[in-house]
């Protein structure tokens, strides 16, 4: 062996010894200096070393073995064992005891080695790394309490003590092993599982997956769901593996022993606990907290959920984990799956598998979890074949659940959304199979959790049908198999089923040949399901699989279009639509259906529609039933309509099959919308072929007549036109028996015969009938068209104006063929109509006929020809009366414009119109517009536009020709030129213009009139008197409603007669009409002026159109305008009815008149032109809007020309689109759509121009401006940049502010919003997290100093309100950066603000709080917890966190000013806590200003008034005194003491406290320096006279004491100074307080009085003479204290000291003194002395006044018993006697005390006094402390006869007996007789048992003793008697002779 060994040995024997010889006790502590050391010496090379060291070891083991109390030096063990030179031997032991260590450390050594147990894992062994890792996990037990330590600090200050966190390999490998705890759960808390065969659950799982894959069959799990802990072929024990983890997983946690569940519960948390702590990725968590939340441990779970939620924010639209990381999935997916092993069939991977490695899949709640993310994560829907393997594993695993399964198809659906095409094209077909599977699998069970997995599977196949629509396209079974489920799946399914057809539509959209022609058959079949759900999916279908001009999809559209519910119809018509161009998309003409095509399907569908196409014409059936529904045949109708305008090439050729369907809709069972439809359709037939249908329908007149008495106006109408076009194929006879027929219908006028349809269809029929009849077609006698005119003229009679109103219009109708056939001038005889009608009838029974058809309409209608044609010839040579002219007929029509009904006048006025069309001669002209004039004040709109096109018509010119009003649908001149111009009626004009008809009115022209000089000089007239009579007289009336008419005409000459030579001259002029009317009141009339003058920019050339635009701009941009004088009347209106109020005695202020008669009421003439002036700028606004319709409507026609505009434009008509008047917001926003094509492009060009405009106008005169200006800028603003607004950010804030505080109270809500809107753009701009750091720094330094200065300084609550809240939320939302260099005007600003933002009333309530009873303190703490709550507060707390040095040296200055000069409570104590706030932040950052702050709170406080303020203001100084220095806080203890000390000032005493007790609160260390010179005061001014400074001062000595004596004896010497100088003070309230200290430390702290007795003994005697002073008393109690405290002392006192006689005697001189309360704190004291002073006789000094005092009470109770109220007040100004009570006590004191000369002196003296107190009339506390006197002084005497009692004493006891025995006679006191009975007892001993009383006594003394035995109710009283009676019974035998002696 080698010395170096055998010096190892040595060195190792002696540690051995010195072990060995350790106790116990010590044994710790040897350890953790020998255990490193003999560790470190296994890394000797020599083996007889390491020996040694092992057989060390060995005992170190044996002796710490079942001592767990024995600690091991865990940090030098771990230091031992991380040293980069140990060797291995070194660390394979060190480990050891390092687990050792920890099993023995406490919770807070075992997390403080985690950072080291942690360092460099990753560079560790493998099998170190699991220990390490392991011992870790325990080391964070002690961070699962519900508060830990860690919370104490920021995330970056507890990451920093753990270096392991830096390092990426160290941080993974503690993380994927905390994963592994986190999953590992305890064997109690897993179900009991037993072994199953070769196969897990993860080779199951694996089975079915690649099975599902390669296409095989589906393979299932074992069927009983166990699951196994071993590996394949073997059976293992019964404990399951946890869900998650392999066995050796479970190894490595678990180590030498499983974890209790406790000590499970808390490594967990502590895991969760410390990742937030250290503020881990949450994507690094993650998989920590998700496994977390799904523990079954309540505790563990709730603490997941909760840093789910915070820190990941999984539920948040934007959580702070990355769920699109590739990485981060993939573990996920790993998690969730465990270990699947594809292709475990193969032998050779089955037995190279290692079943210890494989993983389970996670639990089932995890699974849930998991789904729940997967469902959020692109990444996850592209994570192939993982995705798939997810899926199946959901649906098909078997530890599945109903939730799984459900969660699953939603990750389907959810892939099959997201996923790419590459990833999901390969895999798609084997998908599609597993969920058609599926569904056939689940579809018997009716469960809710399996229908909800129906519907999410049924969502998976139709988002697989969009994703893939070619795995569908050829296959229509799968469409079948979802159409056939919409009938047969319940209703929770059916929803999801639904949304599922709906969306595999798009897979068969394109489809041909077989799939589409099976697909059309499918939707046939579905659309007449009874459930509605597969008909509404047919109809969807049928929309969007087929093009628009498929036949079977249009007619399943017109199916459903008649379905009984609203959505199937809704989806029915939008299919009969012409779909709608996409956004962005060109246009594109959409092509109908063919006709032909369309009608044969529709027949080849309903054969019922095609047999009745194939009747004869001659046998139409109208009782058939109708074939279709009737609103589907109705939109059949109209979508056929609709093909025929398109597809019909040649209008004059008629389909017979088409007519069929349209004949076939109008049978009985029809509704009237469907007749109107189709007797519709068949006009436009007509229209375009009127021969053909004449042909077809000559025979059919009986058919169409029975239509002329339908009940829908419009089917009579249409119908008579029919009847009209037909004429022309009838043979002549047969046209006038069928008009005679229909004369004959109304001829009668007999309402009751005919009904009121009959009557009105037959005057309708009988007007087309003449008019066509007046073409030559047929060729009809003059007599017959004359007997038809007599006849309609002969109905403008009738009782019911609407019959007249439509002979007018029949009239009018015949009148546009040419002149009526009556004569000019009225004939002087002349058979009426109804004469002829009843003279034919007459003539024959076959010439009556009602309005039935008759069953042979072809000889009828001859018979009835030549009926009439006889009776026309036999009466024809008499002349008309005076109604069968023209001039009459057109004064009938003329009469009807005057009646009230709106209907008839306008079909009076266009039948005037027609006629004046039709025969423009002066004769008809004349009273025509007349008439037509007159209706100018009528205030109908309707009426006014009819009125203008009959004007039109009288006009000529018209664009509209006779045909096309009697042969087609037309209804007014508007709507027809509306329907040209959308193309629907361009065959019809086409087809008209080429016929040859005699009508004289022109050809249409839309856009001109025909250049033809026909007119008349009589029409020339006319024109001339209609353009005079509008355009000079109308459009200037006074009235407003004859200008809206005048207008209205206008406009329609220039619109329907525009290109007439007559007008073009006049379009200057017409123009210059239309601009004056733009400023109208009137809204309509604004309307159609703008209307008008976009008309005559059309018309006018371009030089014209140029003078109109220019002065349109004017208008719009505010100039002036010229305007022609209107003549005033006094009902001219010049204001809206409404519009200024009501007059003062009610009736409204809209006429001139009006107005001026409330002018005139006033007194005030000239109001009349304020009111004008009123007018005028509501004209003016007027004028605008009335520009802006016209602008709009030229715009569309200007183009070009407008762009020289655009720029001055655009600023206003943004202002103008948001103006408070609605018309004109209205009318602007239409120019605006006009002229700006791209609005956010035109809005960005011109946002300066935009913007400048505004901020002028929001400070401009007008309040509409203001208000516009302010919503306009509040829609601007949205979205911008710090680039756009930078320049000017600053004049949007202050103009807004000044908005905020406007006059008017819309502009001030229109400025709030502005508000809002500014804000929370000010706020993202001042974000820097949003916008560029520099960008938000320019913000923040350009908005808050504006809000400093103009928003938190205004005046006006609502604008401070508003800067204050911006400020609030701009500090919050940017970062101190960006705040630091405002904070010191900032925080100044915001504390000046608590006050200012207060309620001022708080202010008046504690200006009054006596007069309102409140208390001033309560209401302040009030006031100042309110202000806690503000917004400022919490800005000002942000301020506080955003400083630092260099901010603390701008702020400190200005805070200090604030608190000297700061103004209101709020203001004041915030600066208080503001400083607190600042000093706790800044820590010793803050020195440097604590002087400062300290002088400024200091002098603040000593001159505040307020006591919370005061207090406030202490509190910040004690904060800011532990940062500052100890001169500083001896100066601040000097203050506060000198404060205290102050001569007559409350204040500045309260104040003292308040600053002491704060620096002892707040800098404990820094008061302790300074305890000397406090706690002594405290303990004096705990004394104080006031009770609030007096606790102050209280809590001061008790927080900074232990013991009170020992602190007295401590401070003893300090004490006696300052309380003799505060008995020597010249403030009674010092004297007070230095004797009540007195008396407590003599309580207190007696044992160290005695040295300073006789000094504080003289100033106290010192002090008792002279004037009394409230509070004196005191004196006297420390007076009484100091003797009792230190009796000897005082009594050995001597020269110049005072001694106890000059006590007793000044005490006696203080009796004398007049003030009671003073005497009776005397005499307490005196008692209190004279008991201290036992061993001295003071009898003597005391005897006079105490025992004058009994006698004095008795005499004044005698004296007073007599006497009056007024000698009673007398009574009081005399001295009164001392109390009795005290004075007995006193006395009591006294006597014990007394010496035995002194007694037998006194004692006479004292019996009397006794006898007098004992007398009755005293309270019974008296009679009880004169009875225990009473004993003491029988004692004394006893004591002072040293034998026996003498006959005088004796006589003195037999005196005292009476007394005593009426105490005892006091029943009501019980305490009162057990003492009188002791007292009794006394003397009795005393005389002998009662010898010295007679027999008479005696015996009445045992009576009254009996009766108390006897009666009385207290045990005690009657045990006290029978004594005292046994007592009196046995002194009875005494002889006579000494009974004799004594004085009776």
């Amino acid at each position: 062996m080698s010395a170096t060994a055998q010096q190892e040995v040595d060195s190792l024997d002696r540690v051995l010894t010195r072990l060995a010889t350790t106790e116990e006790t010590n044994l710790e502590k040897v350890l953790s200096r020998l255990l490193p050391v003999v560790l470190g010496q296994l890394k000797s090379p020599h083996e007889i070393t390491k020996k040694k060291v092992l057989e060390m070891l060995s005992h170190v083991n044996k002796r710490v073995r079942g001592h767990d109390q024995i600690k091991l030096p865990l940090d030098a063990l771990l230091d031992l064992y991380l040293t980069d030179a140990s060797a291995p031997l070194v660390k394979n032991f060190a480990i050891v005891y390092v687990e050792m260590a920890m099993e023995r450390s406490t919770e807070d050594q075992q997390a403080a080695a985690v950072a080291k147990l942690l360092h460099n894992i990753s560079k560790q062994s493998g099998q170190h790394q699991h220990t390490l890792l392991r011992l870790a996990i325990v080391g964070l037990e002690g961070l699962a309490q519900a508060t830990p330590k860690h919370q104490q600090t920021t995330e970056e200050q507890f990451a920093a003590k753990y270096a392991f966190l830096q390092s990426t390999p160290d941080c993974t490998k503690f993380l994927d092993f905390a994963t592994t705890v986190m999953l590992y759960q305890p064997a109690a808390l897993l179900p009991r599982v037993m072994p199953t065969a070769n196969q897990s659950p993860a080779e199951a799982l694996g089975q079915l997956i690649q099975s599902s894959i390669t296409g095989g069959p589906l393979a299932r799990g074992p069927s009983d769901g166990s699951l196994s802990r071993g590996s394949s072929g073997s059976a293992v024990g019964p404990l399951p593996t946890p869900p998650g983890l392999a066995r050796q997983d479970v190894s490595l946690v678990e180590g030498k022993a499983a974890p209790s569940v406790n000590a499970l519960q808390k490594r967990k948390l502590g895991i969760l606990n410390f990742t937030a702590a250290a503020g881990l990725e949450p994507g690094a968590a993650l998989l920590l907290y998700l496994i977390a939340a799904a523990d079954p441990q309540d505790s563990v779970s709730r603490r997941g959920e909760e840093l789910l939620r915070k820190r990941c924010g999984l539920d948040s639209p934007k959580p702070s984990v990355n769920l699109e990381d590739s990485a981060l999935i993939f573990k996920l997916f790993h998690l969730f799956q465990g270990s699947v092993q594809p292709n475990v069939n193969s032998e050779s991977q089955e037995a190279s598998a290692v079943p210890d490695d494989r993983k389970l899949p996670a639990g089932v709640l995890l699974q849930s979890r998991l789904m729940n993310l997967f469902t959020k994560s692109t990444a996850a829907a592209n994570c192939f074949p993982g995705t798939v393997q997810v899926i199946l594993s959901c649906v098909y695993g078997t530890t599945t659940t109903s939730r799984l399964k459900q969660q699953g198809m939603e990750f389907a659906v959810w892939v099959f959304k997201h996923a790419d095409d590459a990833q999901l094209q390969p895999h798609s077909s084997v998908i599609l199979q597993k969920l058609l599977q599926l569904l056939n699998e689940e579809g018997a069970s009716s469960d809710t959790p399996t229908l909800t997995l129906r519907g999410f599977t049924y969502q998976a196949v139709g988002q697989l049908a969009k994703r893939t629509p070619q795995l569908f396209q050829k296959d229509t079974d799968i469409a079948a198999q979802f159409f056939s489920a919409l009938s047969v799946e319940p209703p929770g399914v059916r929803a999801a089923l639904q949304e599922a057809v709906s969306t595999l539509a798009v897979a068969y959209k394109g489809c041909s040949g077989d799939a589409a022609a099976r697909i059309e058959q499918l939707l046939l079949g579905s659309i007449t399901s009874p459930q509605e759900a597969s008909r509404l999916c047919a109809v969807q279908w049928a929309n969007r699989l087929f093009p628009f001009q498929h036949v079977a999809a249009r007619y399943i559209c017109a199916l459903a279009a008649g379905d009984i519910k609203l959505e199937i119809r809704e989806e029915g018509q939008s299919g009969l639509k012409p779909p709608k161009p996409q956004p962005g998309a060109a246009q594109v003409k959409v092509t109908y259906p063919h006709l032909g095509a369309m009608v044969l399907y529709t027949q080849s569908r309903q054969p019922a529609l095609k047999q009745a196409a194939a009747t004869a014409r001659g046998s139409l059936d109208m009782g058939k039933p109708l074939p279709l529904q009737p609103k589907a045949y109705l939109a059949l109708i109209t979508f056929l309509r609709e093909c025929r305008k398109q597809h019909t090439k040649d209008p004059k050729s008629v389909s017979q099959d088409y007519l069929g369907i349209l004949e076939h809709a109008l049978v009985k069972d029809a509704t009237g919308e469907l007749h109107v439809t189709a007797i519709q359709a068949l006009l436009e037939v007509a229209s375009d072929s009127p021969e053909q249908c004449a042909g077809l329908y000559k025979g059919q007149l009986s058919w169409l007549r029975s239509f002329l008495s339908h009940t829908d106006a419009t089917a009579r109408d249409t119908a008579g036109k029919l009847c009209g076009i037909v004429m022309l194929a009838v043979k002549p006879e047969i046209a006038e028996a069928f008009l005679t027929e229909l004369i004959a219908g109304f001829g009668d006028h007999d309402i009751k015969k005919h009904k009121f349809e009959v009557q009105d269809g037959y005057l309708g029929g009988t007007g087309y009938v003449l008019a066509q009849a007046m073409t030559g077609q047929p060729v009809l006698s003059k007599e017959a068209q004359q007997q038809a005119a007599v006849a309609l003229c002969d109905a403008l009679k009738h009782s019911q104006h609407a019959l007249a109103a439509t002979a007018a219009t029949a009239l009018g109708c015949a009148g546009l063929r040419g002149p009526l056939p009556l004569p000019d001038a009225p004939a002087p005889a002349a058979a009426s109509a109804a004469e002829k009608l009843q003279s034919s009838s007459e003539a024959g029974p076959e010439a009556k006929r009602s309005n039935l058809p008759p069953p042979d309409p072809l000889s009828a209608s001859l018979s009835s020809a030549s009926t009439v044609r006889g009776t026309g010839a036999e009466s024809s040579s008499p002349a008309c009366d005076d109604i069968a002219s023209r001039q009459s007929a057109m004064q009938r029509v003329m009469a009807l414009t005057k009646d009230k009904d709106v209907k008839v006048v306008q079909k009076a006025a266009i039948a005037a119109g027609h006629c004046c069309a039709g025969h423009p001669v002066k004769a008809v002209l004349d009273p025509a517009l007349e008439a037509l004039f007159a209706l100018g004040f009528n205030k109908n709109e309707d009426v006014l536009f009819t009125v203008g096109e009959a004007l039109c018509f009288a006009f000529g010119g018209v664009p509209v020709s006779a045909d096309i009003v009697l042969r087609t649908s037309f209804n007014s001149i508007a709507t027809w030129l509306n329907s040209m111009e959308a193309g629907t009626t361009s065959e019809a004009v086409e087809g008209l213009q080429d016929m040859d008809t005699d009508c004289p009115v022109p050809s249409p022209h839309l856009n001109g009139h025909n250049e033809s000089s026909s007119d008349t000089a009589d029409q020339v007239a006319a024109q001339d008197q209609i353009i005079k009579k509008v355009m000079q007289e109308l459009v200037f009336h006074s009235r407003a409603e004859v200008r809206c008419a005048g207008c209205v005409w206008l406009l329609s000459l220039v619109s329907y007669t525009g290109k007439h030579p007559k007008l073009m001259p006049l379009l200057p002029d017409i123009q210059e009409a239309f601009s004056h009317l733009l400023g109208d009141q009137n809204e309509l009339t604004q309307e159609m002026a703008s209307r008008g003058m976009s008309v005559v920019y059309s018309l006018g050339d371009e030089s014209a159109q140029k003078q109109l635009l220019d002065g349109l701009m004017g208008v719009l941009q505010g100039g002036a305008r010229k305007r022609r004088a209107v003549k005033l009347t006094g009902e001219t209106q010049v204001f809206e009815e409404g519009s200024m109020g009501e007059a003062p005695g009610g009736g409204s202020l809209s006429t001139y008149k009006e107005l001026c008669a409330l002018a005139t009421d006033m007194g005030q003439p000239d109001l009349v032109y304020r009111f004008m002036d009123l007018a005028n700028h509501q004209a003016s606004i007027n004028s605008s809007r009335g520009a802006a319709f016209g602008f709009a409507s030229i715009a569309k026609l200007a183009g070009e020309q407008l762009g020289r505009y655009i720029a001055k434009l655009v600023p206003k008509l943004y202002r103008y689109q948001y103006d408070p008047n609605a018309r004109v917001r209205d009318s602007m926003s239409h120019i605006w759509r006009a002229l700006v094509a791209e609005p956010k492009k035109t809005v960005d060009e011109h946002f300066g121009a935009i913007l400048q405009e505004l901020l002028k106008e929001m400070g401009g005169r007008l309040w509409r401006n203001r208000e516009a200006s302010c919503n306009a800028l509040s829609d601007l603003l949205q979205g911008r940049r710090w680039p756009e607004l930078k320049e000017k950010l600053r004049d949007i804030w202050t103009m807004t502010l000044r908005a905020a505080d406007d006059i008017k109270e819309s502009v001030r809500g229109a400025a709030a919003i502005l508000g809002k809107t500014l804000r929370n753009l000010t706020l993202r701009l001042c974000d820097p997290q949003i916008t560029p750091t520099k960008e938000a720094q320019e913000a923040v330094g350009l908005a808050l100093p504006l809000l400093l200065e103009q928003g938190v300084t205004s005046q006006v609550a609502d604008v401070r309100a508003m800067g204050l809240d911006m400020i609030a939320k701009m500090v919050k939302a940017s970062g101190p950066a960006q705040i630091q260099p405002h904070l010191a005007d900032l925080s100044v600003t915001m504390l000046e603000s608590l006050s200012g933002m207060e309620d001022s009333r708080l202010n008046y309530l504690e200006q009054h709080v006596d007069r309102f009873g409140i208390d001033s303190d309560k209401l302040e703490n009030a006031r100042v917890n309110a202000s806690k709550v503000s917004p400022m507060n919490d800005t000002l707390d942000l301020c506080a966190r955003y400083a630092n040095g260099k901010t603390l040296d701008d702020m400190v200055p200005k805070l200090c000013a604030l608190v000297k000069r700061g103004i209101g409570l709020n203001t004041r104590t915030g600066c208080a806590r503001f400083i607190i706030s600042l000093t706790t932040r800044q820590g010793a950052d803050i020195k440097p200003h604590t002087a400062a702050f300290i002088k400024a709170l200091v002098t603040a406080a000593r001159a505040e008034k307020s006591s919370t303020v005061q207090r406030s203001y202490a509190q910040a100084a004690g904060s800011v005194a532990r940062y500052t220095s100890e001169a500083r806080v001896a100066k601040l203890v000097e203050e506060a003491v000198a404060m205290y000390t102050a001569p007559g000032d409350r204040e500045a005493r309260l104040l003292s406290g308040m600053l002491i007790k704060e620096l002892q609160k707040q800098a404990a260390e820094a008061f302790s320096g300074q305890a000397s010179q406090v706690l002594p005061l405290a303990f004096i001014a705990k004394s104080d006279e006031d009770s609030v400074i007096a606790a102050l001062w209280g809590e001061v000595w008790e927080e900074g004491t232990t013991s009170i004596s020992a602190a007295l004896r401590m401070y003893m010497a300090d004490l006696v100074p300052l309380i003799t100088a505060g008995l020597s003070s010249q403030q009674w309230g010092q004297k007070k307080a230095a004797a009540k200290a007195l008396a407590d430390l003599a309580e207190a702290g007696g044992d160290a009085l005695p040295p300073h007795t006789p000094a504080l003994m003289a100033t106290l005697l010192q002090e008792l003479p002279g004037r009394l002073w409230d509070g004196k008393e005191a004196m006297l109690s420390a007076v009484a204290a100091v003797s009792k405290a230190a009796p000897k002392a005082v009594m050995a006192s001597t020269q110049p000291t005072p001694s106890s006689k000059d006590v007793v005697d000044a005490l006696m001189a203080a009796l004398a003194r007049k003030k009671q309360t003073y005497r009776h704190a005397a005499l307490g004291a005196l008692q209190t002395v004279l008991e201290s002073f036992s061993s001295e006789d003071h009898f003597e000094s005391v005897a006079g006044p105490l025992l004058a005092t009994p006698l004095q009470h008795t005499q004044a109770a005698t004296s007073t018993s007599g006497q009056g109220p007024a000698e009673e007040e007398q009574d009081e100004d005399k001295e009164q006697p001392l109390p009795l009570l005290p004075t007995l006590k006193a006395l009591q004191a006294a006597w014990q005390a007394a010496s035995k000369q002194t007694a037998l002196k006194h004692a006479p003296s004292m019996a009397k006094a006794l006898q007098e107190s004992l007398q009755p009339g005293f309270s019974w506390q008296i009679h009880a402390a004169a009875l225990k006197t009473t004993q003491a002084f029988v004692a004394k005497l006893q004591e002072a006869a040293s034998a026996s009692v003498s006959q005088e004493q004796a006589a003195l006891f037999v005196d005292l007996v009476p007394g005593v025995v009426r105490a005892a006679q006091d029943v009501k006191i019980a305490q009162l007789q057990t003492a009188a009975l002791d007292t009794l007892a006394v003397v009795l001993k005393a005389t002998g048992g009662g010898h010295h009383l007679s027999a008479e006594k005696q015996a009445a003394i045992r009576e009254q003793l009996n009766a108390m035995i006897a009666d009385n109710r207290s045990s005690a009283v009657k045990a006290h008697a029978t004594d005292v009676l046994a007592l009196l019974t046995t002194g009875s035998g005494r002889d006579a002779e000494m009974h004799d002696a004594l004085p009776q």
